[in-house]
């Protein structure tokens, strides 16, 4: 063995007294490749996050920590045994960083955290080098307050010694003394529990050893660390196996004192912190603080939810800001997807859409609302080119209703429905428009010079059925360039339900015709109702209607009719949409034009 005087710590003496195969293996061969089991993974991770929050660390950043910690820990270093899995580790770590961070006490004046102490301690005549990483130093003048992380899988029996513990605040107790020159009043191990208790009862625990239970075990521990020290400088001494691990720690100490004839008993206190947030009983205080920015509460309701990530760029547009957020690996989506109502909450808003993730990358967007602001049409559109608006990221939208063929447009009264409609027929340039506006009030104005208003029921039965005649024409004379025309219908419900049944029948299938072959034959159709529901839009229709705009709607199924997805019931109105157009696979959130003037001709 080499003569170099090795520099002992608390966790080295409790290895030699465990086993001193082990101790050879680790502190002399400095050999460390024993694979570590899931939960001690995971408590380094609370050890790391519960570091860097002491340190004055956003929470969001002290979760982000630990989750760092566990992607340091390589697969080959950790132990999953059958059931075991890198994602039930984050999963664990996700709950019970949450859990953590809402119970941990508030700690003042602090003198250090994840102090580094080398220094000599005295004992029994002898110099020892010994060395302690402490996790927080308290001084409140006159004295300091030691406290140590533990994870733990039950809490210490408050009937029995933990000698453990003793030795370790016997030992921090005379390294931070003999640094800061100061007494230690007392040494606090918080326990935090690996798994989530059930009953209500507080996830942390404190063992509490003051100044005169650790004073009471000098003459035995001092004893103890001596023979270590003196044995393993011992030349001749031969490190022997412990198959049985009888004589362990708390055993050795036991056996020394008896044969010194030193009662070790000591009086210790224990703590118990109310729990945070306690089953089926009122939250005292919630860790979303109303003064902090968005970005702050956000990221705090997602933690208590488990739920880590960084918030990357946040992108305002004319009726949201979209917070862009990269999730933690082990973040399922749905997960996220759910929580829109709960970040409402947090951020006092009207609706928050959550977009988990965003289509094509690695993100998620947080939709929160602001003051909508309308952008104006460049009436850069041409043609068969409707505007349709500017979507969250600030790309304005355009399509082509030649490639569409046809359109499902949706919306409860005061959705912006009819000036979106307004904008579509404004700009259609080289088409024959027909509009089927039944209540003769929102596109009145527009009758002959934009479009030719219908509104009368019978009109618009005797249309339908001339446009089938006239698909039909050009069908037999394979004429594939004739002059486009456009039917809109407006308020679809009401048409068909003040048909007689006779009527209805005709009517819809000749459109059913129309929305099935009507495309090749320059023909489409643009159908809008403000009442959604499965009655009315039949799946024949939904499904010949590719392109689909929601606007605001009364519920999460009207929306699903439509787009089949929730979230237009969320939407704020005027215009606010989520529009499905050409060769899109997922909806995307526009915001629709301001209405187009009406001065001058087409």
């Amino acid at each position: 063995m080499s003569q170099e005087r090795l520099t002992l710590s608390y966790s080295s003496i409790i290895c030699f007294l465990n086993n001193q195969i082990q101790f050879k293996k680790r502190y002399i061969a400095k050999v460390y490749d024993d694979p570590t089991s899931p939960a001690m993974v995971v408590g380094k991770a609370i050890h790391k996050m519960i570091e860097e929050r002491l340190k004055g660390q956003e929470i969001e950043i002290a979760i982000q920590s630990g989750l760092q910690e566990i992607e340091n820990v390589a697969d080959y270093e950790i132990e999953y045994g059958k059931t075991g899995s890198r994602d039930k580790i984050l999963a664990e770590y996700q709950k019970l960083s949450t859990t953590v961070i809402n119970e941990l006490p508030h700690y003042d004046n602090i003198l250090a955290v994840e102090d580094k102490v080398e220094n000599d301690i005295t004992i029994l005549g002898k110099r020892i080098p010994m060395k302690s990483y402490v996790d927080l130093v308290q001084d409140d003048g006159e004295c300091l307050d030691i406290t140590d992380f533990k994870t733990v899988s039950t809490y210490s029996d408050e009937e029995s010694e933990n000698y453990r513990y003793l030795m370790q605040g016997w030992v921090y107790t005379h390294q931070v003394e003999g640094k800061y020159k100061k007494p230690v009043r007392r040494v606090i191990f918080c326990e935090i529990k690996k798994s989530i208790n059930r009953d209500g009862q507080p996830q942390i625990k404190s063992y509490i050893l003051d100044r005169a239970a650790i004073d009471a075990a000098n003459d035995i521990i001092g004893r103890v660390i001596k023979s270590v020290s003196d044995y393993i400088e011992n030349p001749a001494a031969q490190y022997f196996p412990n198959p049985s691990d009888m004589l362990n720690g708390q055993r050795s100490m036991e056996i020394v004192a008896q044969m010194e004839g030193i009662n070790i008993k000591t009086i210790h206190t224990t703590e118990r912190r109310e729990k945070y947030a306690p089953v089926n009983t009122v939250v005292a205080e919630d860790t979303v603080k109303a003064d902090g920015n968005e970005n702050e509460r956000i990221m705090a309701k997602l933690a208590e939810f488990g739920i880590g990530g960084k918030l990357e760029n946040v992108i305002s547009s004319n009726s949201v800001d979209t917070y862009i957020l990269r999730p933690n690996r082990g973040v399922k989506m749905s997960k996220i997807a759910t929580l829109g109502d709960d970040l409402a909450l947090a951020l006092g808003s009207e609706a928050v859409r959550v977009v988990a993730p965003i289509y094509g990358t690695q993100t998620v967007g947080i939709e929160v609302p602001k003051e909508q602001q309308f952008p104006a049409c460049s009436g850069s559109g041409a043609g068969t080119f409707i505007p349709i608006g500017v979507d969250t990221m600030n790309n304005v939208i355009y399509d082509d209703l030649a490639k569409m063929p046809h359109m499902l447009i949706g919306g409860q009264t005061g959705s912006g429905k009819s000036v979106f409609i307004r904008n579509i027929i404004m700009s259609l340039k080289g088409c024959d428009v027909t509009v089927v506006d039944c209540k003769m009030v929102d596109f009145a104005d527009l009758d002959g010079e934009y479009c030719e208003i219908i509104d009368e029921r019978s009109d618009a039965i005797a249309k339908v059925s001339r446009l089938v005649k006239l698909m039909d024409g050009r069908y037999r004379r394979r004429v594939k360039n004739g002059r486009r025309k456009v039917l809109v219908i407006d308020e679809y419900a009401d048409l068909i339900m003040g048909l007689p049944k006779e009527h209805k029948q005709a009517f819809e299938t000749g459109l059913c015709r129309l929305l099935q072959k009507a495309r090749a034959a320059n023909i489409n159709v643009i159908i809008a109702t403000q009442r959604p529901s499965a009655d009315i839009v039949a799946p024949i229709i939904k499904a010949n209607c590719p392109v689909k705009a929601c606007l605001r709607v009364a519920t999460g199924k009207n929306s699903e009719i439509i787009i089949d997805q929730i979230g237009g019931e969320k939407l704020l109105g005027k215009g606010d949409m989520l529009y499905l157009g050409t060769g899109m696979i997922n909806p995307v959130r526009v915001q629709a034009f301001a209405p187009i003037e009406t001065k001058g001709t087409r």
